[in-house]
Formats: structure tokens, C-alpha cells, sequence
């Protein structure tokens, strides 16, 4: 039997439900971070407002104990960026995710075996107790490795470190901060064996429908092919419009194309956006290039029916929060006025006794 096709609608809606994001839901923030693996916070306020629209009544306290309880931590994972996971994931799945230790570092630099145990040795030391990365290159420049910069950066890498939680950050962790060692901050180690097929589950279940460069994409794995062809039986497989495979878990939730999607305001580099290397049926192919940031950075979106339909910029102040909406082009006025009222949520959510202010460009 042939493959079902699924429609780029189709496929919208199954990833906004996997997202959270067709309707708000009622969940901890732990097991919300749980289904969707993990969420990019190399912004500390990020996974606050990514929570904040998927989750039913969240305040922003609700994650921070979660983050002091160290039932939550800031580590190094996906590609190589800071994200926001529960500890039993990091602990789980870090080695899964991290490259390895043969790899080619940043700055074109491949150290000797003998360099990099050296290196490693010394910044398991230093990382024993909470220290900035910056403190780390002082200590390996002093006992003579060349050059610091990719060496500490080794140490990131493949090292498993976590950010010390900081009990005055409004959001739970200094946008620089201290890291030191699971074990120190957790009591229990990363476990050693990757799991790329345990990964690719997760992956699935919280983007659904996916190509093999899907999951390539978001995990860093190469023979991501290999890796969900080895589900077999536990997978269903699907076409897109293009005749090309997809694979996702059987009994994952799959709406119709004609389900309703309301508006939300995305975080800055929300995982819907970035779950995929195919991005068109999220992100128009005319609006990508309005994304596009010099350094890297992904802005915080605007979904109109299940689309990025423009950005959106909150600043709190002490006496007011100002929100300023730039739309790519016009929507309907119920739609605007929808985007005002979550606007005005984020606002209240951020800063609840501080009056809100919502500019719309476009």
C-alpha cells in the first residue's frame, strides 16, 4: 500500500499539536520541557515565553522552582547551542547529541589525542566547583596550552557541564554564568552510551512527520537515515506533496490540515521554527529572508493560522512593557486584534503590575 500523502497543511497542524501549539495545555513546566525534549535558551527569558504560550496558567515562577530545585538545567546540547532540558534528559542524552572527540573544532584546530586528555583533565578540575569560561582560559594559558580559545572551547564540548543556577536572575540563570559538572550540580553523571534511536523517538514525537534531514538537522547525527530506518515496525511512513518519505511514530497525534490554529507570539529561537531543515510549511519562502540575522539570532515570530506572519519585540521596564509587532503584510483585523490580546498576555506575564504597550509596524 502506498504511503499517505500528507498536505503542507497537514503537516502545520500535526507539528503546532506536537508544539503545543494549537491549543495551551495543562502540564508542569517539566513535563512540558519533557515532550518537547528541549527548548534554545541561549536567551534565559526564551524558554519562559516559549512555556508561557503552550502552557495553561504558567507563571514564571513555576519554572524557576523547577530550575532551583534542579529539576531543570541550562546545558550545552543540540548543535552545540545552550538549551533548556529537563536534568534526566541531559543526563540521558548529552553524549548522544555532542560530537566526538575526534571532530575538527571551531577555528580549523584538531588537537593531538595526548592535547585534548590534557585539557580535559584540567578543566574537569576547574569545572569541579561553579566558574565562568572565561576563568578557564586563564588556567590553561598559565600552564601553557596553545592556543586557549579552541582548547576551552574543547572543554564545552565535551565535557558534561551545566549552568549554576542563580537565585537573583530574573530568569534563573545570568545570561553569561558559572558552569560546572553534572555530577556536581546534579549528583549524578551524563550516561556514557549514546542512544540515537531513543533520540530520534523524542524527536519525533515532539515534531511529528519528519525527513531523515529533519532530525539530521536538529540532533547534529549523521546517518539519520539509518537511525529511523532501524525503528521498523514502531514507525509509520508518509509522503509529502513532493513524493518524498516521512517517518513518525505510530500512534503520534496527526489533526487534519482543516483544524483551526490560533494566533501566538513565538520565543526567540523557538524550537517549532527550528525543529526542521524544511521550514516552508511554517515560514513562507518569500518571509525567510526578512528572518535572516547577521549573527546567528533567531527572532521571536508571529503565527497567523500556523505561519510566521510577522516579529514581535517585548521590552520590560520598570514602569511600563512595551510590545512592538512587525507584521510582513496585512492581516485581518480579527487576527490583529488577536495578536494585541496575546501581546498583551506576554506583557502581563512578564510584568504583571506594569501597564503594557502594543505597537503594531506593517
Amino acid at each position: 500500500m502506498a504511503d499517505d500523502v500528507l498536505s503542507p497543511r497537514d503537516l502545520n497542524r500535526i507539528l503546532l499539536a506536537r508544539q503545543m501549539l494549537l491549543e495551551r495545555e495543562d502540564a508542569t513546566p517539566v513535563a512540558a520541557l519533557a515532550r518537547l525534549f528541549a527548548v534554545q535558551a541561549q536567551l534565559p527569558r526564551a524558554p519562559f515565553l516559549g512555556l508561557w504560550t503552550r502552557l495553561k496558567r504558567f507563571q514564571r515562577e513555576d519554572l524557576l522552582a523547577a530550575i532551583h530545585a534542579r529539576q531543570v538545567v541550562r546545558s550545552t546540547l543540540m548543535r552545540g547551542t545552550l538549551h533548556l532540558a529537563s536534568a534526566d534528559d541531559v543526563l540521558a542524552f548529552r553524549t548522544t547529541v555532542m560530537p566526538p572527540r575526534d571532530v575538527t573544532l571551531p577555528w580549523g584546530l584538531r588537537p593531538a589525542q595526548e592535547t585534548l586528555d590534557a585539557v580535559l583533565e584540567v578543566s574537569r578540575a576547574h569545572f569541579s566547583e561553579p566558574k565562568d569560561f572565561e576563568s578557564v582560559r586563564q588556567v590553561l594559558e598559565a600552564k601553557g596550552f596553545d592556543p586557549v580559545r579552541p582548547l576551552a572551547y574543547a572543554g564545552r564540548m565535551f565535557l558534561p557541564l551545566v549552568q549554576a543556577a542563580s537565585e537573583s536572575a530574573a530568569f534563573g540563570h545570568e545570561p553569561g554564568g558559572e558552569f560546572t559538572l553534572a555530577k556536581t550540580w546534579l549528583g549524578r553523571d551524563e550516561r556514557a552510551e549514546p542512544q540515537p534511536a531513543a533520540l530520534a523517538r523524542r524527536y519525533l514525537a515532539a515534531h511529528g512527520p519528519s525527513l531523515p534531514a529533519d532530525f539530521a538537522g536538529w540532533s547534529g547525527l549523521k546517518g539519520a537515515a539509518a537511525v529511523l530506518e532501524g525503528l521498523g515496525d514502531e514507525l509509520a511512513t508518509f509522503r509529502d506533496e513532493r513524493g518524498r518519505k516521512l517517518y513518525d511514530l505510530k500512534d503520534g497525534l496527526r489533526p487534519a490540515g482543516e483544524t483551526p490554529a490560533p494566533v501566538r507570539l513565538l520565543a526567540d529561537f523557538d524550537g517549532a521554527i527550528l525543529g526542521r531543515a524544511d521550514r516552508t510549511g511554517i515560514v513562507r519562502p518569500e518571509h525567510a529572508p526578512l528572518l535572516a540575522s547577521k549573527n546567528g539570532l533567531i527572532p521571536a515570530m508571529v503565527l497567523v493560522d500556523g505561519v510566521v506572519a510577522g516579529v514581535w519585540r517585548i521590552e520590560a521596564k520598570k514602569k511600563t512593557v512595551a510590545v512592538d509587532v512587525r507584521l510582513f503584510g496585512k492581516v485581518a483585523a480579527r487576527e490583529r486584534k488577536a495578536i494585541e490580546a496575546e501581546a498583551v498576555s506576554a506583557a502581563a506575564f512578564l510584568a504583571p503590575d506594569v501597564k503594557a504597550s502594543v505597537t503594531f509596524e506593517g
